[in-house]
């Protein structure tokens, strides 16, 4: 017998699973935070910034190229995000900034925001497993 069902219904097979809103009101300037955990079916992440001050978006683990940097250090080196040391990390700005990433996303993020900015800045994250 056939497996019948419409689109969104029930019987429907798919790998997506409906979007994963996280909310932030608390991205501060000193700990950068996780924001999303590692998701392996995720296609797409999504960060929107609804608040004032700037914040930087990161991934948790960076790829390092062995041979230039120190002993022991590769692929999947933890990140610290720090306002004194941003490489890794993408901008986004505040009211209203997005920043949308496809494809190679499915490790985990962190956020941090701008110098002086406090430590209530809002922050929202979409995470999707359809492109």
């Amino acid at each position: 017998m056939p497996i019948l069902g419409g689109v969104g219904g029930s019987q429907v097979f798919s790998s997506a699973s409906g979007g994963k809103v996280y909310g932030y009101n608390n991205i501060n300037e000193t700990t950068a935070r996780v924001v999303a955990p590692a998701n392996p079916s995720r296609q797409k992440i999504s960060f929107h910034n609804p608040g004032a001050q700037d914040i930087f978006i990161a991934p948790v683990n960076v790829q390092n190229v062995l041979g230039t940097v120190p002993s022991g250090q590769g692929s999947d080196v933890a990140l610290t995000l720090t306002n004194a040391a941003l490489g890794g990390s993408r901008r986004v700005y505040g009211n209203g900034g997005t920043l949308d990433i496809t494809g190679e996303c499915q490790g985990a993020w962190q956020a941090l925001a701008v110098t002086a900015a406090g430590t209530t800045n809002p922050l929202t994250v979409m995470d999707s497993n359809y492109a």
